[in-house]
């Protein structure tokens, strides 16, 4: 058994502060981003497929972004909530729980589900960049031990 390395302080990497974006492009709509800072919102936005051939100066030209100070009254959970009876919850610290991931055992917070409403998208600690979980990958309740995986 290893322990968890958020009973840990001094292994424990520092937690970022992930805010959100609205960011807006003529003709595309609008679309909220949990990021670290309005430059990696902007990136995000931009590896959609319909701004592939563009550069990133280009891009920045026709994009809107900016942060939001309001949370946000849907947390695009509610599919997951209804279906896995999972309590997820925008900021809620959570875990790894699949011992076949290459990110078991490892701690972070529930961001906001951005385009998937299939997935629970987490910030891991030490990690600048979101992944997306499925719900049952993951656990809500953080155990003090997190057994080895197999």
């Amino acid at each position: 058994m290893k322990q968890n390395s958020a009973s840990s302080p001094k292994r424990r990497p520092p937690v970022r502060n992930w805010k959100l974006y609205s960011v807006s492009v003529p003709g595309f709509g609008r679309e909220i981003i949990h990021a670290l800072s309005k430059q990696a919102a902007l990136r995000e936005a931009k590896n959609c497929e319909a701004f592939g051939s563009m550069s990133f100066a280009q891009f920045r030209q026709i994009v809107t972004a900016y942060m939001l100070k309001e949370p946000l009254t849907d947390d695009g959970y509610g599919y997951i909530r209804s279906q896995y009876g999972i309590e997820v919850r925008v900021h809620r610290g959570c875990w790894v729980k699949d011992p076949k991931s290459a990110h078991y055992g490892k701690v972070g917070n529930v961001l906001y589900a951005g385009r998937s409403a299939n997935h629970v998208r987490v910030a891991l600690l030490g990690h600048d960049t979101p992944l997306n979980f499925h719900p049952l990958d993951i656990g809500m309740d953080i155990p003090a031990y997190i057994p080895d995986a197999a």
